[in-house]
Parts: structure tokens; C-alpha cells; sequence
């Protein structure tokens, strides 16, 4: 199918068909939609970049696009009817109630919309500050190993304090090795980093 260029959309009247043509998605507006004469409608305005300009798209489907679209490169195509007819994608030129006249492209639910390959990521996100780089599994995993480290360590602190608690007389402490009164303590520990674990997952809340 015929792939056309911002020029060759240009040099379209009113309603003739566009069979194909590619570009990225710049910008994506809110949907707008309601209740009319003839049932639902649908509206979605979006800018797509083409190599030599940009252009504005109307989407008239349901399935709305989000922002997830930006910068992503996008294929709209025609669809065909029963008679063999391009339909779905259409040259839109009209005089809005202010007298201007808006030129774009009309796309129906008829035509057919594939991203190519994956988005483009944006260099800073919306509110402007620099975007952190995702850690690598390296990184996560060493993050995590001195988080459990830190909690470990401090369960075997207060297992040490328990000790004296739990053996609770000095003669059962002195019948205990010292592989006994380690491994005891460390039975403690593990209880306890289950126990902090629990609370900063907010198990227990």
C-alpha cells in the first residue's frame, strides 16, 4: 500500500482517503467523548511529526490512546470495505464556529493504527527533573543484601540482650557450651529480623 508524505497529505482535498503513511506521535490530548443525536462519540486530537512537518490526527474510536504513545513511531493504514474501498483514514479540512480554518487527518476505527518498533524514552519526564536510570539486577541485589545485612545486625544485638532473659538463671547460662549459647542466639536473631521484616512491610498494621 502507498505510503504518503506530509506533502502528498497536503495536496489532498476534503475526504480523500490517505491509504498509509508513518510518523511519531509528539503529542497525545485527553479523549473527549458524550452522548449525541446518533449514540456515543469519541474524539482524540494527537500531533504526529512527519519528516517534513507535522501533522493533526482526529481519532474517532473508543479505545483511547494514552501518553505512552509520545514518541513512539506510528503506522496508520486503511482499512478496505466490502467493495474493496480504502476507508478509515481520511483528509479532514474544516472552518471551525471562530472562522478558522483547521486542516488535519481523520482517523476512524475503520483504519488500522501499529506502533514500529518501541517509544522513544523522553529525556526528562513531565515535571521537568532529570529521570533516575533504572538499577541494574547487580545493583538491587546489592541494595538488598546490606538492607538484610542492617537488619541481621541489629536482631543479633538484641538476641545478645535476650540471652540473659531467656536463660534467666546463671547456672543454666554456664550449662551451655559456647557452640549452644551462639547457636541459641542465633535462633533468637532470626526470630526477631522475621519480626522487624514484618512490621516494615506493614504486615502487622
Amino acid at each position: 500500500m502507498r505510503t504518503l508524505t506530509l506533502s502528498d497529505i497536503q495536496a489532498l482535498a476534503h475526504g480523500e482517503s490517505i491509504p498509509r503513511f508513518v510518523g511519531k506521535v509528539r503529542k497525545v490530548w485527553e479523549q473527549k467523548k458524550g452522548d449525541g443525536e446518533y449514540g456515543a462519540w469519541f474524539l482524540q486530537n494527537l500531533i504526529v511529526s512527519m519528516d517534513d512537518g507535522e501533522v493533526s490526527i482526529t481519532w474517532t474510536g473508543e479505545d483511547a490512546f494514552d501518553s505512552s504513545w509520545e514518541g513512539a513511531t506510528v503506522a496508520f493504514e486503511c482499512g478496505e470495505n466490502k467493495q474493496g474501498k480504502l476507508v478509515g483514514i481520511v483528509r479532514d479540512v474544516r472552518t471551525g464556529k471562530d472562522g478558522r480554518v483547521y486542516k488535519g487527518v481523520k482517523v476512524t476505527p475503520a483504519g488500522k493504527v501499529a506502533r514500529i518498533g518501541a517509544p522513544e524514552k523522553k529525556s526528562e519526564p513531565e515535571n521537568g527533573s532529570a529521570a533516575a536510570p533504572e538499577p541494574s539486577s547487580e545493583e538491587k541485589i546489592d541494595t538488598y543484601a546490606t538492607y538484610a545485612g542492617k537488619i541481621f545486625a541489629r536482631a543479633w544485638d538484641e538476641a545478645g540482650s535476650s540471652m540473659s532473659i531467656i536463660l534467666f538463671a546463671k547456672e543454666n547460662a554456664e550449662g551451655l557450651t559456647v557452640a549452644e549459647k551462639l547457636d541459641l542466639q542465633l535462633r533468637i536473631a532470626q526470630g526477631i529480623a522475621i519480626e522487624i521484616n514484618k512490621i516494615i512491610r506493614k504486615e502487622r498494621f
